[in-house]
């Protein structure tokens, strides 16, 4: 049989086994047979391949015929037709399925229990380290993205080109942020109105004196991302945690309370 390679790959991500890919592609070479005749012409025993053709029947990929006065069965392949017709049906089904889920998907929220005693703790060093850790808070796309900052620490520790890529992706994936931050005549002037509306961001300022921010602290989904941007010191550590983020969430809501919107 000469039988393309993309065929064999083909029929594996259908599910089928070796023995099973063996049995069919002989039924299909010669177009009916016997378990016996099949098994001679895919190179296996007549056991192996009597089993091999008996899955494939229950998964659609030959029928069975017996002829009259003679106890023999006989395996015949399924059209091609058949078998779209038959993966088709599957994708429908799992369709629906994916809608059922859908519409389920409070109830297992409200359900399901997590090893919130176990928090995930990831730490990264370097540059490179801090920028993975703040392109984390767009790979999980969280409905919201809260930041404790200061815009001198992160421009100087990022890199300009590296934040205006950031804050792109970020808006082009509709993710809104909160941001507080010390209230510098610089902050004041790079995150003016017009592009915190262009670029989905709320910020809000607390006097300097009192909150001399230089690292960055972000909160999102069920994480929070902490960066610490000392020059030759940078690192970062991504807690993954639902209780440890809803805790800082509640501290990030009592003080952008108490900060100063203008």
């Amino acid at each position: 049989m000469n039988i393309r390679p993309e065929m064999r790959q083909f029929l594996t991500e259908l599910g089928l086994n070796k023995a099973e890919i063996g049995a069919y592609l002989a039924t299909l070479d010669i177009g009916s047979g016997s378990a016996s005749g099949i098994a001679k012409v895919a190179g296996l025993n007549r056991v192996t391949a009597y089993e091999a053709l008996k899955r494939l029947s229950a998964k659609g990929f030959v029928k069975i015929r017996a002829k009259k006065n003679n106890r023999t069965k006989y395996f015949v392949p399924m059209e091609y037709s058949d078998i779209v017709a038959r993966l088709e049906s599957k994708q429908e089904a799992v369709t629906d399925l994916l809608k059922r889920a859908e519409s389920l998907k409070n109830e297992f929220e409200a359900n399901f229990s997590s090893a919130e005693d176990k928090p995930v703790v990831l730490f990264y060093e370097g540059v490179d380290g801090v920028r993975e850790v703040l392109n984390d808070t767009l790979k999980n796309k969280p409905r919201e993205i809260l930041s404790f900052s200061s815009v001198e620490s992160i421009e100087y520790s990022f890199g300009e080109e590296f934040l205006n890529n950031y804050w792109e992706r970020r808006t082009a994936l509709a993710i809104p942020t909160r941001g507080i931050i010390p209230k510098t005549e610089r902050a004041m002037k790079e995150f003016s109105t017009e592009r915190n509306q262009k670029e989905l961001r709320t910020v809000r300022f607390l006097p300097p004196d009192l909150y001399n921010f230089k690292n960055e602290i972000d909160i999102y989904a069920d994480r929070i991302g902490i960066m610490s941007l000392s020059k030759g010191r940078e690192h970062g550590i991504i807690i993954q945690s639902r209780s440890i983020a809803e805790s800082m969430k509640a501290v990030y809501e009592t003080l952008w309370q108490m900060s100063d919107n203008k």
